[in-house]
C-alpha cells in the first residue's frame, strides 16, 4: 500500500457522523452490463453487474440503491422478488428503495415467476421449485422434466434438471428445459413436452403476452397461440436473440450482435432501429413512461427518442477502481481499461495512454509527473509484455519506460511501482529493481531464495524499504548492505503478511487471520493493534496524517488515531463498502470501490473523541493531569517506552521509563496531547493536558 499525508485534520478517537456522509463522484463510469429492467408504476429500476439503480423520470439521474445484482425478477404489488444464480433470492421494497434488500433464500434462481398465491423458481441444475410462503420454503416439482443422471466417484449418483425460464398462462405453467418447452397445470402433477415445431434445445426465454406464448432458440423466434400445442417460426435474426417485448406498437427483439429489431405488423416484416445505439449487444428491453428502453452488454442503458437512441448512463457508475494518486493540483485514478483525472465539475476525464493494453495496474507520482503500469499479452515472444508509462503534463502525452529488467515470457503479468523521492521501485513476483534515472539503469534488490517468491506489499518507512513477502511471518526490510532481513519480532509466524501501512510515528503490518499489528521502533518489535477490525478483513490501502490512519477494506473504511488500539468504521453513505484505493486531496478523502467508482467525504466532518475507557489499563496512571513542568507515569510494567504526540499526530517527545519515573515536559507547549506507553507487545494511551 502507498501512504499519503495531509496538512490539517479534525479527528479524535470516537466517530460522530454529524451531517457528513460519503457522496459519489461522477465516475469513472467503466463498463456497465445490464442484467434486468423493471418497470413499476412511475418507477424504473435497472440491475447491472455492479448493483441496482432507480429513477422516477427518464431524464433523471440514476440513483444507486444497492450493490446487489440480479438477473430474474417477479413482483407482487410493491414487493419485488429478485434472483440470481450466485446471490439467491432477495426481496426489494419498491415503495421504499432506501431500505436494503432482504435475503429470502440462498437457492440459486435463474428465473422467477409468480401467481396470486405462489412463487416459482427455476435454475440450471435443480430444476423447478414452488413456494407457497413467499420464498421461505420451496418444494421441488421435476416429474416429467428432462433430467440427467450423473455419477461422481466421490459423491456418487446425483441428478441435474435444467430450467431456463418460466411463464404462466390461464391454468398452465410453462418452462424452458434442456430439451425445449414443457407444460404443466397449476397442480404441478406431471410435466409434458410442448415442443411441436420447436428444436429440442434449451430456450433463451419463454414469455407470455396477451395469451400468446413466445420463445427463442439461438437466433430463432417462435410463437404459439394455442397454449403450446403448436409453434410457428416467427423470425430468424442474424445473431442470437436475447430479449423480447410486445407492446401496442408492435414487437421489439434484442440480439447479441445486431442491436434491436422491430416489427410494427407483429411479425410479418422486421427492421432494425439502431441509430446511435453504441453497443449492439442488447441484454434487455422494456417500455417506461411511453418510452422504449434497452440495456446493453457494456454501455449501460439507452432510451429511444426522435428516431435515435440516447445514452442514459448518468449516475450508473460501475467502474472497478484499482488505484489513485494525488499531485499538488490533481487527483488521478485508473481501472483496468483507462486512466482518469478529476475535473473541477466533479467528473472524470479519460487521459489514458494510447497504447496496446490488456490491463492498467497501478498509478504513482513523482512530483507532478504521473506513472502507470500496464501489461498486454501478445502471440509471440515475449508473450507477456510489461511496461511503465509516465506523463509530465497531467496525461496530455505519455512516454514509455520499456525493457523492464523483470520482463520475460515466463514472468507474471502482474507488476507494480512504488515511488519515493526520485527513485522508482518496480516489482513483479519475487523480483524488484529500482532506478533513479527513469529506467536507464536498474539495481536489483529481489527477494533471495530463503523467502517466499512474491512481494505482496511494499513501502518506505523512515527512509527504509519494507516488504511483505508471501511466506508466514515474512515482514522484511532492506538493510544497509542491500540485503533483505526479517523484521517480525512479535508477529505471528503461522500466517503471511497481507498489507503494510504507516503513520508519522508508527508502522503497521496486517497478518492474515490474525489482523493488524503496530511497531514503534522501525519494525524491531510489534504489538497487536486490531480492536474494531475483524481479523479476516482484507486490507487494501491506507492514507495517513500524523497518528491518524485510514484503511480501506472489503467491509468499508476504518480510522484510528491511537495506533490501532481502536478502529472505527466511517461508512455512513458509502453504499458500496468493497473499498480499494484511498487518497487525500485538499482536505477531502477519496475512496475507490470495486464496482461503483470513487466516493468522497470532507475530512473535517469526521469527528472523534478520545475515550480512555476502551481497552484501558486501570493500573496505568499519568499524573498530575493537567500538568505544567513534569509528569509521573505509575504502572506495574517495567522496561516500557513512552511517546508524547500532539493532536495531529506529530511526535514531540519520547524515551524509556520505569514505574514512578519523572518526565520533564517543560519544553512542550501548552495544549492537548496523547501519551503512548508501550510495554512488551502491548501499549496504552492516556490523554494529557499541559497548562501553564
Amino acid at each position: 500500500m502507498k501512504s499519503v499525508f495531509i496538512s490539517t485534520i479534525a479527528i479524535f478517537a470516537q466517530v460522530s457522523y454529524c451531517y457528513s456522509q460519503w457522496i459519489q463522484t461522477d465516475g469513472p463510469y467503466g463498463i456497465t452490463n445490464i442484467t434486468a429492467i423493471v418497470e413499476h408504476n412511475s418507477l424504473l429500476l435497472i440491475s447491472a453487474d455492479c448493483g441496482y439503480f432507480s429513477k422516477n423520470q427518464i431524464h433523471n439521474r440514476w440513483e444507486l440503491n444497492s450493490t446487489l445484482s440480479f438477473s430474474s425478477f417477479t413482483n407482487k404489488g410493491d414487493s419485488l422478488f429478485v434472483g440470481s444464480m450466485n446471490e439467491g433470492i432477495h426481496l426489494i421494497d419498491l415503495a421504499n428503495l432506501s431500505k436494503p434488500p432482504v435475503s429470502i433464500n440462498s437457492r440459486p434462481a435463474k428465473t422467477l415467476a409468480s401467481s396470486d398465491s405462489c412463487l416459482y423458481l427455476g435454475n440450471a441444475t435443480q430444476g423447478f421449485y414452488k413456494s407457497s410462503n413467499y420464498g421461505d420454503t420451496w418444494s421441488s416439482h421435476n416429474i416429467g422434466l428432462p433430467t440427467d443422471t450423473i455419477y461422481h466417484p466421490k459423491i456418487g449418483v446425483y441428478y441435474q434438471t435444467q430450467v431456463t425460464d418460466i411463464a404462466l398462462i390461464n391454468n398452465y405453467i410453462f418452462c424452458g428445459t434442456k430439451k425445449g418447452v414443457f407444460r404443466n397445470n397449476v397442480s404441478l402433477n406431471n410435466w409434458t413436452s410442448a415442443n411441436s415445431g420447436l428444436p429440442l434445445l434449451p430456450p433463451t426465454f419463454v414469455k407470455e403476452f396477451d395469451g400468446t406464448l413466445y420463445t427463442a432458440f439461438s437466433n430463432s423466434l417462435h410463437r404459439s397461440t394455442d397454449l403450446g400445442n403448436n409453434w410457428n417460426l416467427l423470425f430468424t435474426a442474424p445473431s442470437n436473440i436475447t430479449s423480447f417485448l410486445k407492446t401496442s406498437f408492435g414487437y421489439y427483439l434484442g440480439t447479441t450482435g445486431d442491436g434491436i429489431y422491430t416489427s410494427i405488423d407483429y411479425g410479418l416484416s422486421w427492421n432494425t432501429i439502431n441509430n446511435k445505439l453504441a453497443d449492439l449487444h442488447v441484454t434487455a428491453i422494456s417500455f417506461f413512461d411511453s418510452t422504449l428502453v434497452c440495456g446493453t452488454n457494456s454501455k449501460g442503458v439507452f432510451y429511444f427518442h426522435g428516431g435515435q437512441w440516447v445514452n442514459n448512463e448518468l449516475g450508473m457508475i460501475c467502474s472497478n477502481i484499482r488505484s489513485m494518486v494525488c499531485t499538488d493540483s490533481k487527483v488521478f485514478s485508473n481501472d483496468g481499461d483507462h486512466v482518469y483525472t478529476l475535473s473541477n465539475n466533479n467528473s472524470w476525464s479519460d487521459i489514458s495512454p494510447n497504447v496496446t493494453n490488456d490491463l492498467f495496474l497501478n498509478l504513482d507520482k513523482m512530483g507532478d509527473t504521473i506513472f502507470i503500469t500496464n501489461y498486454y499479452v501478445q502471440p509471440n515472444w515475449p508473450y507477456f509484455f510489461q511496461s511503465i508509462y509516465y506523463s509530465f503534463n497531467l496525461g496530455a502525452s505519455w512516454n514509455q519506460i520499456s525493457q523492464l529488467p523483470y520482463n520475460s515470457p515466463a514472468g507474471d503479468t502482474w507488476h507494480k511501482i512504488y515511488i519515493s523521492g526520485k527513485r522508482i521501485y518496480a516489482y513483479s513476483q519475487e523480483k524488484m529493481y529500482y532506478t533513479d534515472n527513469l529506467g536507464k539503469n536498474w539495481s536489483n534488490i529481489s527477494l533471495p531464495g530463503e523467502y517466499c517468491n512474491q512481494f505482496v506489499d511494499f513501502l518506505i518507512f523512515n527512509s527504509t524499504p519494507y516488504a511483505a513477502a508471501c511466506g508466514n511471518g515474512q515482514v522484511v526490510k532492506l538493510d544497509n548492505t542491500q540485503n533483505w532481513v526479517l523484521s517480525n519480532n512479535g508477529l505471528p509466524q503461522d500466517r503471511e503478511p497481507t498489507a503494510l501501512a504507516s503513520s508519522e510515528a508508527a508502522f503497521f503490518a496486517h497478518i492474515s487471520v490474525h489482523g493488524m499489528y503496530v511497531s514503534f521502533d522501525n519494525g524491531n518489535s510489534w504489538a497487536y493493534a486490531n480492536n474494531g477490525l475483524v481479523t479476516n478483513y482484507s486490507i487494501r490501502d491506507f492514507a495517513s496524517k500524523g497518528s491518524i490512519v485510514f484503511v480501506t477494506t472489503d467491509c468499508g473504511v476504518f480510522v484510528t488515531n491511537d495506533f490501532g488500539q481502536n478502529w472505527f468504521a466511517i461508512n455512513h453513505g458509502l453504499i458500496n463498502k468493497n473499498a480499494s484505493s484511498i487518497k487525500i486531496f485538499n482536505d477531502t478523502l477519496y475512496v475507490g470501490t470495486i464496482g461503483n467508482g470513487i466516493w468522497k467525504r470532507g475530512i473535517s466532518d469526521i469527528h472523534v473523541n478520545v475515550h480512555e475507557h476502551q481497552q484501558s489499563d486501570k493500573s496505568l496512571l499519568v499524573y498530575p493531569n493537567p500538568a505544567s513542568e513534569y509528569i509521573y507515569v505509575a504502572s506495574a510494567f517495567t522496561n516500557a517506552r513512552y511517546k508524547i504526540v500532539d493532536m495531529i499526530g506529530k511526535e514531540v517527545q519520547s524515551g524509556s521509563l520505569s514505574s514512578g519515573i519523572k518526565i520533564n515536559i517543560s519544553g512542550i507547549q501548552s495544549g492537548a496531547y496523547l501519551v503512548f506507553i508501550q510495554f512488551g507487545k502491548k501499549f496504552q494511551t492516556k490523554k494529557l493536558l499541559i497548562s501553564r
